[in-house]
């Protein structure tokens, strides 16, 4: 038998390529729920005789114009997941990027949208250079969701029951590369709605029963903030009235809470429905309480494959590996509580969704060079 060709290292990356690819992908105009684009040009891009290209049936359910991109290629030993979301927050109309020294950065007048370009084009020279090189790889199933920035509506849409595997890498974190997501909390949205009654400010205002006033009340007595060392909350949304000599009829707010305790989100949720209760009764009106999880929180052991594969690729590369804490949402959420062992993965973006957002570079080259040694496989 012969000896086993140890494949020990990822091949050069064309710096030039790689930058040419983000900049053509950035500079597409592809919101939220408008990545269609997006979509094209990339099934452009990877178009092969052995890469699948299919486009699932999203679009119905998030009521976008795409649905999300599934690439599919086959390979050697278990298949690993890869993911990355097409859209960006706004605004990228005619968003002109500049490369200065090494960084990346937009104009000035719009964002960057290197959350999340920088990880579709990691991926996208992945496939090209696999094409091109024909080294051994996993079979490799790949992700670009739509609608993450919204609250990750792509990748709940997705039917999970049409993936084979079962850990992967999604590449969108806002962190160093080399570092990945082990920890997140759990998050509740909170929508309220308090209702009183309607009536003129100057003439009649004692037969009118003030939403606002209730409202007031209510989140006056509810703590946000970080509560503890778990649990961070907030009200975000106030909105009502009619007109500034009508007593408010009916007042909305909405927020959320955070925790790595399930249990503390039930009990602050708890607290707020009987404040408002008791509020609103003193009062003589009513009000309407809804909770409902916007995304599950995980953390994933140490010891975990998908984990000492990177840590293992890491150390190959000389890159820091770190595990992070994480109170933001990713799709990492909805995959991992899917049965899916997913580490969101640091790509050197830096101030994402501002106008002042850049990446290096050095971080675009490093984030591809980790992934061909995160799917490569020794023969």
């Amino acid at each position: 038998m012969s000896n086993p060709i140890q494949m020990s290292s990822p091949p050069p990356i064309d710096e030039r390529e790689l930058v040419s690819l983000f900049l053509r992908l950035a500079e597409i105009n592809g919101p939220s729920l408008a990545e269609s684009a997006v979509v094209e040009a990339l099934i452009r891009c990877l178009s092969s005789d052995r890469v699948n290209c299919r486009v699932d049936d999203a679009a119905k359910q998030v009521n976008g114009d795409t649905g999300n991109l599934i690439v599919t290629k086959a390979g050697i030993g278990e298949p690993l997941l890869l993911m990355a979301h097409l859209d960006t927050v706004t605004p990228t109309a005619e968003l002109r990027p500049i490369v200065e020294n090494g960084i990346i950065r937009s104009s000035g007048n719009t964002i960057l949208g290197a959350d999340d370009r920088a990880g579709v084009a990691a991926i996208c020279l992945l496939f090209k250079e696999l094409e091109r090189s024909g080294r051994p790889h996993r079979p490799l199933e790949v992700v670009f969701s739509v609608g993450e920035e919204l609250g990750m509506l792509g990748a709940m849409a997705l039917d999970y029951s049409q993936l084979s595997a079962r850990s992967g890498y999604i590449l969108d974190a806002s962190r160093p590369v080399g570092s990945y997501v082990a920890r997140t909390p759990s998050a509740v949205d909170i929508n309220m709605t308090f209702s009183g009654r309607a009536a003129h400010s100057g003439v009649a205002v004692e037969q009118g029963i003030n939403a606002l006033s209730i409202a007031l009340e209510t989140l006056k007595a509810f703590p946000v903030g970080r509560l503890d060392d778990e649990t961070t909350a907030n009200i975000g949304v106030i909105e009502g009235g009619s007109a500034v000599n009508v007593v408010p009829e009916t007042v909305t707010a909405s927020g959320e809470i955070r925790s790595f305790s399930d249990e503390t989100i039930d009990k602050q949720c708890q607290l707020l429905k009987e404040t408002a209760q008791r509020t609103a009764e003193a009062a003589g009106g009513t009000v309407c309480i809804d909770c409902f999880k916007a995304f599950q929180g995980f953390e994933l052991p140490y010891d975990l494959d998908v984990v000492q594969n990177l840590h293992r690729a890491c150390a190959q590369l000389d890159l820091p590996f770190e595990a992070v804490t994480h109170y933001g949402g990713s799709d990492a959420n909805v995959v991992n509580a899917k049965g899916i062992h997913a580490l969101n993965l640091g790509v050197g973006v830096n101030q994402p969704h501002a106008k002042t957002e850049s990446i290096a570079v050095a971080d675009l080259v490093n984030t591809t060079k980790l992934l061909f040694e995160l799917v490569r496989v020794d023969v």
